[in-house]
């Protein structure tokens, strides 16, 4: 009898031995990836705009001119009109084939209100010397351009002013009836606008034209003073 109660209490020990080993095992635990978090950059692009100023805009239009005329002699900022605003005055081409070209500013655009070429002949000047006049001592301003065809025949002057952003022109010219030794405009035959008028009256716009007035050489080639100004 003590036989079999020692076996049966060896049995309940032998139990309780596996059953506290098995409480004692630690699990493995399983491991689990962290979510991946995306950030993307984010780019700020800011937009500068440049103001708009008859500086930038004639600035462009001088670019686009040299581009489209292959060079610009030279030019000038003169404020025509008195409004405030100056026109640019430009040249470009060679004698006898000059052009000078006016440009104002209208809805923020520079705009062309005046082109003419002329041949730069003066009367008794020969071809080695070509001049154009600006005269900001008078009023209106005027930009004044020689185109004789032949200076010891002929003088055509061509007088331009600014008005409310529109160019008019006035001609002032006289006419030889054969080469002169000299100058006599009492002996040519001189009109303004079309207009007959005797030679001393030619001779008083003449020198009202020229009095004071600026002297440029339209087929120098200086564009420096121009760029400086518009800076």
């Amino acid at each position: 009898m003590k036989k079999i109660l020692c076996i049966g209490v060896a049995a309940v020990l032998a139990l309780g031995i596996v059953s506290l080993s098995g409480c004692g095992k630690k699990e493995t635990p399983v491991e689990t990836e962290a979510p991946t978090t995306t950030t993307e950059a984010t780019t700020t692009t800011e937009t500068t705009t440049e103001k708009v100023t008859y500086k930038t805009l004639y600035s462009s239009k001088l670019d686009t001119l040299i581009d489209e005329k292959g060079g610009v002699n030279c030019g000038r900022l003169v404020d025509m009109d008195a409004d405030g605003t100056p026109e640019m005055i430009v040249f470009y081409g060679s004698a006898p084939s000059i052009t000078a070209e006016i440009f104002t500013v209208k809805d923020e655009k520079a705009v062309s209100i005046y082109d003419k070429t002329f041949t730069g002949l003066r009367f008794f000047v020969s071809d080695a010397s070509y001049e154009a006049w600006i005269n900001e001592s008078i009023s209106p301003t005027a930009l004044v351009l020689f185109d004789s065809k032949d200076e010891w025949e002929q003088e055509v002057i061509y007088a331009v002013t600014v008005s409310g952003g529109a160019a008019s022109t006035e001609e002032v010219k006289a006419d030889a009836e054969g080469e002169l030794d000299f100058p006599d405009f009492e002996s040519c035959k001189c009109t303004i606008n079309g207009e007959t008028v005797s030679g001393s009256d030619y001779e008083v716009e003449r020198d009202r034209l020229s009095t004071g007035a600026d002297i440029i050489n339209p087929t120098a080639s200086d564009l420096d003073s121009l760029r400086e100004a518009l800076k």
